[in-house]
């Protein structure tokens, strides 16, 4: 593939872009989840508006696209305006585009553009944002795939889904501000949580399987999948081991979701919102 030279590097074009991500499997009419970094793909003409654009161009009017829009819960969550927290510059650019829906979940946001954006983003419940009803859980009913640009399986909040709906006994708590009445208020809600280095397990179980399209992208490795196969794959981990994604004692997250399990509702709220 001809590739425009720079000093230092590379600088891929858009049509490029666009036959790079048709080659590993993205296709027209799908739904797609994708998790990105673009620090680890280098240079792109168009930056992050290029990416999203050579998505959508194959996706078409029939496809969605789906992006963690995830953000601190240092301020009350607002949809318009609240900026994500560590989802990269193509996550943070797509959800300020034109058309662009958005959950609206205090920490756990989702962004979504096509034709099932609406029903993507509706009701996502406080306690599962990763869960069944979450807008990754209704992706994966709508048989979607994820695109890991230049990211890992830590990155893949699909193994989540996966561990709700196995039940995992452990959860975090998250902090969340929200208003109600007119008044500010601070939260913490267990959520299914950790520190996820162990997700990266996947890449193995799934080549394994033969259901994982791995290809170089630029600088980055970008992997393809269903997300069925995700959850299916990992399904079959966490039925014999409920905690085979959690890491030793030497992670303070993953010994906070051990600890749950002994000792789970001392900050147990009673807030039981749908968003």
């Amino acid at each position: 593939m001809m590739k425009t030279k720079m000093v230092g590097g590379y600088m891929l074009t858009k049509n490029q872009l666009v036959g790079d991500f048709k080659r590993i499997g993205v296709k027209e009419g799908m739904v797609l989840v994708v998790h990105t970094s673009l620090r680890n793909i280098g240079y792109i003409e168009g930056g992050p508006d290029a990416v999203i654009e050579s998505l959508l161009d194959i996706l078409g009017d029939e496809g969605t696209l789906v992006m963690p829009s995830m953000t601190s819960g240092d301020e009350v969550f607002d949809p318009k305006t609240t900026p994500t927290d560590d989802m990269g510059i193509v996550a943070e650019t797509f959800w300020r585009m034109p058309g662009v829906l958005r959950s609206v979940h205090p920490n756990s946001a989702f962004a979504a553009y096509g034709k099932h954006a609406p029903e993507i983003v509706a009701e996502q419940l406080i306690d599962q944002p990763e869960g069944i009803k979450s807008p990754i859980g209704k992706a994966y009913q709508l048989d979607g795939r994820i695109l890991l640009f230049g990211v890992s399986h830590d990155s893949n909040t699909t193994i989540h889904l996966a561990e709700s709906l196995n039940d995992v006994p452990y959860r975090t708590y998250s902090t969340m501000l929200m208003s109600r009445d007119g008044k500010v208020e601070k939260i913490e809600i267990p959520i299914i949580n950790h520190c996820c280095q162990n997700f990266n397990k996947m890449e193995s179980l799934l080549k394994e399987k033969g259901c994982l399209t791995i290809q170089k992208i630029g600088n980055g490795t970008c992997q393809f999948m269903k997300a069925k196969d995700v959850v299916e794959v990992a399904s079959v981990e966490l039925k014999k081991n409920p905690f085979y994604f959690l890491c030793g004692d030497n992670c303070e997250e993953c010994v906070e979701a051990r600890e749950y399990v002994v000792s789970p509702s001392i900050k147990k709220s009673n807030v039981q919102h749908n968003y």
